[in-house]
C-alpha cells in the first residue's frame, strides 16, 4: 500500500505529552465512516487507564498514538475528569468506549454498504459474532480472522491473514487481540493492510458475541464500570485496576511536573 494521507480531525487536544480526540457517539461513527481522499487512513486507538499505562511499558503503543493518522477517543471517564482537572472542555458525551458504539458502527455498515473485518478473538467468539451480526444486519458484508497466528515477519500464517484482509476489503478493520498485541501487529504491519479504517477493539467484539459480561452502561457514564469488571474476573482483572492506577498516577505526576519546570 501507498504512503497514506495524513488525515484531519475536528479537535485534538495535547496533555502531557499524550494526543486526545474528544468526540460525542455521533461524532466519532461520522469520522469512522465520512469520505476521505483515496489513500487515507485513520487508526482508531484509545484511551483509558490501562491504555495509558501500556503506553508507558510498549514503546510500539506509544508510537502508535502519536501518529498523526491515529485517533485517541477518550475510552474511560477517569481519562475525561483528568483532561477536565487540566482545564479542558470535555464532557461525559465524550466519553466513547467501544461497548456503546460499535453495534452502532454495524448498523451504519450495512445502511451504506460498507464492508467489517474483525481480527482477533477465539475461533468460537469469532464465529458466534459473526453470525449474530449476519443475522441482525443480513446486508451487511462482514469478516473475519481469529487472531491466533504467529505474526512474526516472514511467517507464512502473517502473510496469508494480511492477504485475506486484502480480499475482503473491508472499510473498516476491527483489530481485537488485547493490548499490546493488537498495537504491536497495527504498528508493525499497519502499511500492509490496505483499510481506510483501522480500530484497536480489545474485547469489544467478544462483548457483542456475548462472551463477555456487559457492565449495566450506567456504571460506565459515572466511572464505576471497572468495579464491574473487577468483580466477574478479579484474578485477571486485579493488577490492571487496583496496581496500574498508582503506578500512572506517578508517571503522570512526574509529566506534569516535567512540563511545568520546562514552560517558559
Amino acid at each position: 500500500m501507498r504512503d497514506a494521507l495524513i488525515p484531519t480531525f475536528p479537535r485534538e487536544i495535547v496533555e502531557l505529552g499524550l494526543r486526545f480526540h474528544p468526540l460525542t457517539k455521533a461524532e466519532l461513527l461520522h469520522e469512522i465512516f465520512r469520505p476521505r481522499p483515496p489513500g487515507t487512513r485513520i487508526v482508531l486507538g484509545g484511551a483509558n487507564l490501562h491504555g495509558l499505562y501500556v503506553t508507558h511499558v510498549d514503546p510500539a503503543y506509544e508510537r502508535l498514538l502519536a501518529r498523526p493518522e491515529t485517533l485517541v477517543i477518550l475510552d474511560g471517564m477517569p481519562v475525561v475528569w483528568m483532561l477536565k482537572a487540566r482545564g479542558h472542555d470535555v464532557a461525559r458525551a465524550h466519553r466513547t468506549t467501544w461497548v456503546d458504539w460499535l453495534t452502532d458502527s454495524f448498523e451504519r455498515a450495512a445502511r451504506e454498504g460498507q464492508g467489517v473485518f474483525v481480527l482477533g478473538h477465539t475461533p468460537q467468539v469469532l464465529e458466534t459474532g459473526l453470525a449474530l451480526a449476519r443475522s441482525r444486519w443480513p446486508s451487511l458484508r462482514i469478516d473475519g480472522h481469529h487472531g491466533f497466528f504467529d505474526m512474526n515477519p516472514g511467517s507464512g500464517e502473517l502473510d496469508a491473514v494480511l492477504e485475506t484482509i486484502a480480499a475482503a476489503k473491508p472499510h473498516f478493520l476491527v483489530v481485537g487481540m488485547g493490548m499490546p498485541r493488537q498495537e504491536r501487529f497495527v504498528e508493525a504491519y499497519r502499511e500492509r493492510l490496505p483499510v481506510p479504517v483501522i480500530g484497536l477493539g480489545g474485547a469489544a467484539f467478544a462483548y457483542f458475541a456475548g462472551f463477555e459480561p456487559t457492565p449495566p452502561r450506567w456504571m460506565g457514564r459515572w466511572g464505576l464500570e471497572w468495579l464491574h469488571r473487577l468483580g466477574a474476573d478479579p484474578r485477571r482483572m486485579a493488577h490492571r485496576y487496583l496496581a496500574e492506577p498508582v503506578l500512572l498516577a506517578a508517571h503522570l505526576t512526574r509529566r506534569a511536573w516535567t512540563q511545568r519546570t520546562q514552560s517558559p
